[in-house]
């Protein structure tokens, strides 16, 4: 039931606060905002998983297809630098490329070197003023045995290559 706005209310200014209060725009008013927090819950994600693969805190190293590390229970963190791997099969790689048959190459390693010094002259070009560090990686198979994993230690020494690190599997 409403009153009669003559009655109740005299001057304009009161029969404007009624006519108001009817309409519903009395108080606040409430906006209705929306927030799009989907793509923004996207683009962080996105934003996470960059910064997780870009700041690695040591780079990593891919290991030969079959080959199974012996393991240690000290290890060091992978320099990154040349692989060369010795798979059970007598296969030796240079960087995941066949390079040829272990025993072939521990009699003539000739065409192991050559590679190698392709390796060292491409690091010297762009690395200028510094000196060669003569870094590579070793992975060799648990089952390759020890006088092969040391013949060819002799080899990269041989080539310059006087920093030898071996791969192996971190146990705890």
């Amino acid at each position: 039931m409403y009153l009669n706005q003559s009655l109740v209310a005299s001057n304009p200014f009161e029969k404007h606060l009624i006519k108001r209060k009817r309409r519903g725009g009395w108080g606040k008013k409430a906006l209705m905002m929306s927030l799009m927090l989907t793509s923004m819950v996207d683009m962080f994600s996105m934003l996470v998983v960059f910064l997780l693969q870009t700041f690695s805190s040591s780079p990593e190293i891919m290991i030969t297809k079959g080959l199974n590390l012996p393991n240690s229970f000290t290890s060091a963190e992978v320099r990154e630098a040349p692989v060369v791997s010795l798979s059970k099969d007598g296969n030796l790689y240079l960087d995941q490329v066949l390079v040829g048959e272990t025993k072939k190459i521990l009699k003539s390693p000739e065409m192991l070197i050559k590679k190698l010094n392709v390796i060292k002259n491409t690091w010297v070009e762009k690395h200028s003023g510094q000196p060669f560090p003569g870094e590579i990686n070793l992975q060799a198979d648990e089952k390759v045995k020890s006088t092969t994993v040391s013949s060819l230690m002799g080899i990269l020494t041989n080539g310059q290559f006087q920093s030898i690190q071996l791969a192996v599997v971190g146990s705890n």
